[in-house]
């Protein structure tokens, strides 16, 4: 019974997510925002707002530890997980037989045929920032003996407000970025 009810439980998360999906898209469309766009704004802070108050009421108990386990920890799951599934999924069902070449630089295999992503310079951007902040805190915090000063955590903040103030001008000069 606990299955079916988890099963249950994933099945209508899955259901709302690709509504509030459609939705977004649709706002976007409406106010011609590109959908990476949305995706660094709006969906990024939504998804990550229960990671965010998670975080914060677990090392404001006394786990810093676990804290701080938890912000990379869940990330690494979406990432891994989450697109890795997704990918999985998605190839899967495009099948190997979808008539004429593969795009230039893949190469189809018989499970199933490669999903082409859209370029947007705001996703690189953001590559560009999550490296600078993983590489800054990897290096820093086990210089420091593996103590977390305030100093880092307005400076990771900054990063942040950086890079949306990157994604913002490259979405206003390049009028939508392209890859739309």
């Amino acid at each position: 019974v606990d299955a079916v009810a988890f099963l249950c439980s994933v099945a209508w998360i899955a259901a709302a997510a690709r509504e509030l999906t459609e939705c977004l898209a649709a706002i976007g469309d409406a106010v011609g925002a590109s959908p990476a766009s949305l995706s660094v704004t709006v969906l990024a802070i939504g998804n990550s707002l229960g990671d965010l108050a998670t975080d914060v009421a677990t090392a404001r108990s006394g786990q810093p530890t676990m804290a701080v386990a938890a912000c990379f920890s869940g990330p690494l799951f979406n990432m891994a997980v989450g697109l890795g599934g997704s990918f999985a999924i998605a190839t899967w069902r495009r099948g190997g037989g979808g008539g004429g070449p593969p795009p230039s630089g893949t190469h189809r295999h018989p499970g199933g045929g490669p999903l082409p992503l859209a370029a947007h310079p705001t996703v690189a951007i953001g590559f560009g920032f999550l490296i600078a902040g993983l590489v800054a805190t990897a290096a820093l915090v086990p210089m420091r003996g593996y103590v977390v000063t305030r100093g880092h955590g307005f400076g990771l903040i900054a990063l942040y407000a950086t890079y949306m103030a990157c994604a913002v001008a490259v979405e206003v000069l390049t009028d939508g970025g392209g890859g739309g």
